[in-house]
């Protein structure tokens, strides 16, 4: 590919690494449950792709009901999802944003851990460098002030590290049904996604004595931005871009997540890191990235 020919998927993919970004500042905003304002991200997101995949439908270029194998696949993969969901917010309540965005990009190394005990992959020195380097770093950001913190950070550290679990669960079931998707378009799958992860969080909502309804206009405007820009816009975006590009540009692009996660978290609410705060977000974020580009070389990443 040229280097003219890359600059757009590059920017695609850019685009979408910030609009992604913005994730955990939506859950901060809302002013509702975690679980619920995940329902409400999953369940608006889903009626904001059903006009997009029905476009696709009258284009034929892809069918309202995959298989049932890949139906069956994209459910597991809801089912980590939902999972995901609801430490994710709770750690971005308890631990702030930038914080649970990086320990949920810490899920590159329990993929690499998945396909080296089940499918005989090996990483390399950038797999256990990356690694190395990103414990470093998470250590020097929590662990000289680990006993000023309280119980409800603690906590939250760990629904961010059990996040990075969920979702890599959920990456590897669902590139597995988009690698047999046959007729099923990528907004196919999303929506189904969306439909069975907003399906399985309502009653997790309603069992944990959450309110449902927002609160306010800005509470609905929020969910709203949250769904579209987060899930519906971002997630289009980076499918379209992914498999266009080498792990390496993939491997930078993602990195804008968590950077940018602390940036939004910097000015919209205040949070700053001290020097050595700095240094470990340094650290690792170098550690994520070679654990994205793990053994790559130059191959396209996977969609």
């Amino acid at each position: 590919m040229s280097s003219a020919a890359a600059r757009g998927p590059l920017a695609t993919m850019l685009l979408g690494a910030v609009l992604i970004s913005t994730s955990a500042v939506f859950v901060r905003w809302v002013d509702m449950g975690p679980t619920a304002s995940a329902f409400w991200r999953m369940a608006l997101a889903a009626g904001m792709l059903l006009p997009v995949l029905a476009v696709a439908i009258r284009r034929g270029v892809s069918t309202f009901t995959p298989t049932p194998r890949v139906l069956g696949l994209v459910a597991i993969a809801a089912v980590f999802f939902a999972l995901d969901l609801w430490m994710w917010h709770r750690s971005i309540l308890f631990v702030g944003v930038g914080m649970a965005t990086l320990l949920g990009n810490f899920q590159v190394f329990v993929l690499a851990g998945y396909g080296a005990l089940l499918l005989g992959e090996h990483g390399g020195w950038r797999l256990w460098a990356g690694l190395s380097l990103a414990v470093a770093g998470l250590a020097l950001m929590l662990v000289p002030g680990w006993s000023h913190f309280d119980a409800r950070f603690h906590v939250g550290v760990w629904f961010g590290l059990g996040t990075a679990a969920a979702y890599a669960g959920f990456l590897i079931a669902f590139r597995k049904a988009q690698g047999t998707r046959e007729g099923a378009s990528n907004e196919s799958l999303l929506w189904w996604m969306c439909v069975f992860t907003a399906v399985l969080l309502l009653p997790m909502a309603l069992a944990g004595g959450e309110a449902l309804p927002p609160k306010s206009h800005a509470d609905w405007g929020s969910l709203l931005a949250y769904a579209l820009i987060a899930q519906v816009c971002g997630w289009l975006v980076i499918g379209k871009a992914m498999p266009k590009l080498t792990a390496g540009v993939l491997g930078l692009c993602l990195l804008l997540q968590p950077l940018m996660a602390y940036v939004w978290d910097a000015l919209l609410f205040g949070t700053r890191l001290d020097a050595l705060g700095m240094i470990g977000l340094a650290l690792s974020l170098a550690g994520i990235f070679l654990g994205l580009t793990r053994g790559a070389g130059n191959r396209a990443a996977d969609a």
